[in-house]
């Protein structure tokens, strides 16, 4: 069984990592490090992520936060310094991280941006069932992934034929249940996959993955209830040929279909006079691509790629649907005593969205956007052992964007901006880095806050003599990007059986567009408003001992933030949080028990007409357990206690559950 990296988004692939359990003396001449299989968020190449000069947090399908879930909730609430706003239902969830909401936060799926921009319901729609991984990175990151990346970058990658095919086998199949008591939830995914070698050397691969499940009312903190009737259909289909060892062709279906009856404001926790609505939320996206891997060092991606959202309701309709190609690469390169590595691309894509029925704040525009990025990092230097000043590397990189954006009216909007980033780290020794950088962020203004002009609500009176008009949105094409810059430094040190990583960042943010309602004028527009400040840290502490039967973690992040005008509070805000873990492998059961704790202090840092939440502490118990080679489970039991408590924002937190998989693979 491989091992569960149960750790929830602190150290999964720090604590586990072969290079951090390697033992270098420290006069041996310094190797080019091997480089990870995967391109990892953050860098936009293969690397150790201990040493990348950000905080990545990664959690993987053998983990049971992931294994077990049922919505992102259930894998991204752990997360210090990350929330997910909404009561439970997956067309409520939106993203904060690093002081910066829904839409500072970029969310890809296997590579694609999801930012449907449709009021209170999400931007994105994803089934857990069907994920390899998840990885978080935090921090400005336009530089690398332009428009949304100010707070950080969240990606989602599905599963691959690979990834389930045992060493030796050519075919397989798995059949997956699960459930979660909190949302009356039942599922099953079934899997097949295989690759087939040809007699010209080539090879084939291919995986299709069918998904169901049905939930009912989900069960919040504390016993109170949020109503609820959903049914979800996925679907995965892989395709690709290895041509030879250079070059790979893939091709690959997501779909997504939630038919759900909830309150018109998924977000929303209770509903008054049974107002509930039929809405059928509905995803899917396309990739044609080709990879070419002349050596380990080199490699490029291409892809061309189709991805639709559209929400539908009895008596509106939203769909957004975005066609682009795009190409990623990366290139090393060494001189001697200089390595250099290159990370490179270009996109371009149109976004177009159209409202129908009585959809409103949801205008028929489009947007385009085209895109070049460079990003170069320079290593050169010996170690103190071996006689040097140490390591150092050196990263310059800029992206520059352009976006037009046009409406129905004729209307347009014609921006473009640049995104540098510069970073310094040194390395004394193999086993300790600090580091040091500055980055420009973006984010460009959604359709709806340049152009959306129907009714926003409807007129009421407050009084028998006081009554407001029906409130309309007016349009601004004129409005400005958010644009920030950012600081951020810190270290990292492995020191015998432990690991830190720790950062500090402080960032300025100029232009934040925000809602501005005139009740009696009956109007809302999107504004260019404050200039805020947000600063905060994140810190990683592991234990790992070499017998690896025992392993411990402790992820710490806050984040606070102000109006630089004003000096009130402003930002998506979190206050001092830990998630704390401890797992013990019986490495001759092939099982691995799990806990985990949850904290935060008492948070007051909200504007001045919000109470101030009560801190609290959540205990979950996990485990992972291989039965035999065919037939493995996960469990996790959340907020053992049933304790109430709340989200920064202000939203019920999860209440009891218990969260099951069970998989045969044969």
């Amino acid at each position: 069984m491989k091992r569960a990296t149960s750790c929830t988004g602190a150290l999964a692939l720090i604590l586990l990592s072969p290079v951090g359990l390697a033992q270098t003396p420290a006069d041996e001449p310094a190797a080019t490090p091997e480089l990870a299989p995967l391109l990892v968020t953050g860098t936009r190449t293969p690397t150790d992520t201990f040493f990348a000069p950000l905080i990545v947090d990664v959690i993987d399908r053998h983990d049971p936060t992931l294994a077990t879930a049922s919505r992102v909730e259930d894998i991204l609430a752990d997360q210090p310094g990350l929330h997910v706003a909404g009561q439970g239902r997956r067309n409520g969830q939106t993203l904060s991280l690093r002081g910066f909401g829904r839409n500072g936060v970029l969310v890809r799926l296997d590579g694609v941006r999801q930012d449907i921009d449709t009021g209170h319901i999400g931007n994105f729609f994803v089934d857990p069932a069907l994920l390899r991984e998840v990885q978080i990175a935090h921090g400005a990151l336009s530089s690398l992934y332009g428009s949304n990346a100010m707070g950080g970058v969240i990606s989602f990658e599905t599963v691959d034929a690979e990834d389930l095919l045992r060493p030796g086998e050519t075919s397989g199949a798995r059949l997956s249940l699960r459930g979660a008591s909190a949302s009356d939830e039942l599922g099953a995914t079934l899997s097949l996959f295989g690759k087939h070698s040809l007699a010209d050397g080539s090879s084939l691969d291919g995986l299709v993955a069918i998904g169901r499940s049905e939930s009912g009312d989900i069960r919040r903190a504390g016993g109170q209830t949020t109503p609820e009737d959903a049914s979800l259909n996925s679907l995965l289909a892989k395709g690709a040929w290895q041509l030879s060892d250079d070059h790979r062709l893939f091709t690959q279906w997501l779909h997504y279909r939630e038919d759900a009856s909830q309150p018109p404001n998924p977000q929303q926790l209770v509903v008054e006079d049974g107002d509930l609505r039929d809405r059928t939320t509905t995803s899917d996206n396309l990739q044609l691509g080709h990879r070419w891997s002349p050596g380990p060092l080199t490699q490029l991606d291409t892809r061309l790629t189709l991805s639709r959202q559209d929400i539908e309701e009895p008596a509106a309709e939203r769909t957004l649907e975005r066609l682009g190609v795009q190409s990623d690469g990366y290139h090393r390169r060494d001189h001697g005593w200089l390595s250099q590595t290159l990370a490179f691309g270009a996109e371009a894509s149109r976004a177009t969205q159209r409202p129908g029925g009585t959809a409103s704040g949801f205008p028929d525009a489009n947007i385009d956007n085209v895109a070049f990025y460079l990003d170069d990092t320079l290593t050169l230097g010996r170690y103190l052992g071996q006689g040097g000043a140490g390591e150092f590397d050196l990263g310059l990189g800029a992206r520059h964007d352009s976006y037009r954006a046009e409406d129905a009216e004729g209307r347009e909007s014609d921006k473009s901006h640049l995104s540098p980033r510069l970073r310094v780290a040194w390395r004394p020794t193999r086993k300790l880095m600090f580091y040091s950088g500055y980055a420009e962020s973006f984010r460009a203004p959604t359709l709806s806050e340049l152009y959306a002009d129907e009714r926003h609500f409807g007129g009421f009176c407050m009084g028998p003599f006081v009554c407001v008009p029906d409130n309309f949105w007016v349009p601004n094409p004129n409005l400005q990007p958010e644009t920030s810059k950012s600081w951020e430094s810190g270290l990292s040190w492995r020191f015998g059986d432990w690991e830190l990583r720790a950062s500090y960042f402080d960032t300025r943010a100029e232009d934040f567009i925000d809602t501005e309602v005139d009740l009696f004028a009956g109007t809302t527009r999107a504004v260019n408003v404050n200039r805020a400040q947000l600063w905060g840290y994140d810190a990683r502490l592991g234990w790992s001992p070499s017998d690896a039967s025992v392993m411990a973690f402790v992820g710490l992040a806050e984040v606070s933030g102000r109006d630089r005008d004003s000096g009130e509070p402003l930002g998506s805000l979190t206050p001092l949080e830990a998630l704390t873990g401890l797992d013990y492998h019986l490495a001759h059961t092939n099982l691995v028990l799990g806990w985990r704790g949850r904290f935060a202090r008492s948070f007051d840092e909200r504007t001045s007409d919000e109470k101030p939440l009560p801190g609290y502490g959540l205990h979950d118990v996990q485990l992972a357990w291989q039965l035999t080679p065919m037939l493995s489970a996960s469990l996790k039991l959340r907020n053992i206690a049933d304790k109430e408590w709340y989200r920064p924002d202000g939203s019920l937190g999860d209440g009891r559950s218990l969260l099951a998989n069970l998989s045969l693979q044969w």
